[in-house]
């Protein structure tokens, strides 16, 4: 039963460390670990250890982020892409050599 507790105490910060476009992947990494507790132990939902772990797991996160202000996961900024310069031929070569 305490590993349904740390299931839940990982559950919150798994997906809100994973960057925001894998989100949705840390979401069913946890609900698979969910179903291998429930096929392989015990079935979770009624389980106090579950919810506690969840809602101790929340709270840490929710603190973290209002501590910190955004969590501490700062994007940096993007540059625009630049498309690669053609290669510039100086005064003297033949641009037919080596055909």
């Amino acid at each position: 039963m305490i590993l349904l507790l740390v299931i839940g105490l990982i559950a919150p910060w798994v997906v809100h460390l994973a960057p925001p476009r894998q989100r949705p992947l840390g979401l069913v990494v946890i609900v698979a670990g969910y179903l291998l507790y429930a096929i392989f132990v015990a079935n979770p939902i009624g389980a106090w250890q579950m919810w506690a772990g969840l809602a101790i797991g929340i709270v840490s996160v929710l603190v973290f982020v209002a501590l910190t202000g955004d969590g501490g996961l700062r994007m940096p900024a993007r540059r625009p892409r630049r498309t690669p310069r053609s290669r510039r031929m100086t005064g003297g070569e033949d641009p037919t050599e080596g055909y």
